[in-house]
């Protein structure tokens, strides 16, 4: 909500600013409170991360027309996915050579840039304080007024046959989601009989796989709609996580870590401008929290069910489940984002 009422362009630079600060709470702590301070370090810089990513939300319907945000989208979802790939490899070599002081000190830095970056952003301020621009003010009045905003956005998103459609859509995927995150490195144990050490390579194939199907997701979203690429993959990942969860040798399973997680791609950039174009900029923020909250929700529940259901079935009937849900999932998102006009026109 206070997304919707700040400044995106300064809360994005305040988020980084802090987290750059917070990542390097593990080094200022003394020896025996590193521990707590590694952990409450990772949850500062999440819990900024909240207010970061609707922010730069609103930034980009403010600054990409509307013809460019599947692009826009495109390239954010190919640099993430360079990310997901060079983080694991530069990582542990990273650590052994450097120790882990560098690596936080790189950290903090790339916080650094990503402000830097967003300092130079040039656009009005209208498009960067819509609250403002419509003669809202800067800051809450009341708390009552808090929760008004709050209901409005929930109103908004129960309304909206777009956005009701997503967080459905999204609820269903994350209860099967959440159980392979958190069982995963039992499953590459038990079923694929390796060594817990190879997860971070199989972690690696699914990188690698996701910054192909984004490329390819890229030159497809030309031919096909964001709606079907973004329902498409969903459907594709879920048949392709049931046939995971019947391997029993490594070498298959990181094969097909690589083509299962490669409509992930699909997921980003068919994802990106349906919400966008379909959400009014005074709503982002309330609009990407709802989403946000209901995958979140959603995944904690997974994992509970997840990690009581194995204690008595086993782990390849729960990883089979999880890839019907989200199949289900995909499926549902086929028929209920109609291929309309969006629910509200982007400026």
């Amino acid at each position: 909500m206070f997304v919707d009422r700040w400044n995106r362009r300064t809360i994005m630079l305040v988020s980084d600013s802090v987290r750059a600060i917070v990542a390097l709470l593990p080094l200022l702590a003394p020896a025996e409170l590193r521990l707590p301070a590694i952990y409450a370090s990772v949850f500062l810089i999440m819990a900024f991360g909240r207010f970061f990513m609707p922010a730069k939300s609103g930034v980009l319907q403010a600054i990409v027309p509307g013809k460019e945000q599947v692009q826009a989208s495109s390239i954010s979802q190919s640099l993430a996915a360079i990310a997901l790939v060079l983080g694991p490899a530069l990582s542990a070599p990273l650590y052994f050579a450097a120790g882990p002081s560098v690596a936080l000190l790189i950290n903090a830095v790339s916080y650094l840039v990503s402000a830097l970056c967003i300092f130079l952003i040039r656009a009005p301020r209208a498009a960067m304080h819509p609250y403002a621009a419509q003669g809202g003010g800067t800051s809450a009045s009341s708390v009552k007024s808090v929760f008004q905003e709050l209901g409005a956005g929930l109103k908004f998103v129960a309304t909206s046959r777009t956005l009701l459609a997503l967080v459905i859509m999204i609820l269903v995927a994350m209860l099967g989601a959440g159980a392979i995150n958190a069982l995963d490195v039992v499953f590459v144990s038990r079923n694929l009989h390796a060594q817990p050490a190879f997860y971070g390579i199989l972690n690696s194939a699914v990188g690698v796989g996701m910054l192909g199907g984004t490329l390819l997701a890229a030159l497809l979203v030309r031919r096909i709609s964001a709606t079907r690429l973004l329902t498409g993959s969903m459907f594709l990942i879920g048949v392709g996580i049931f046939i995971y969860s019947l391997q029993t040798w490594y070498i298959t399973a990181l094969i097909l870590a690589f083509v299962i997680f490669a409509p992930q791609g699909g997921l980003q950039v068919g994802f990106g401008p349906l919400f966008i174009r379909n959400t009014p900029a005074e709503m982002m923020g309330r609009a990407q929290a709802i989403l946000d909250v209901s995958s979140a929700g959603a995944t904690l529940v997974s994992i509970g069910l997840a990690g009581y259901l194995g204690q008595f079935l086993p782990i390849s009937w729960i990883f089979s489940g999880s890839g019907i849900l989200i199949i289900l999932a995909g499926v549902y998102g086929w028929f209920a984002l109609k291929e309309s006009r969006p629910d509200v026109q982007s400026a």
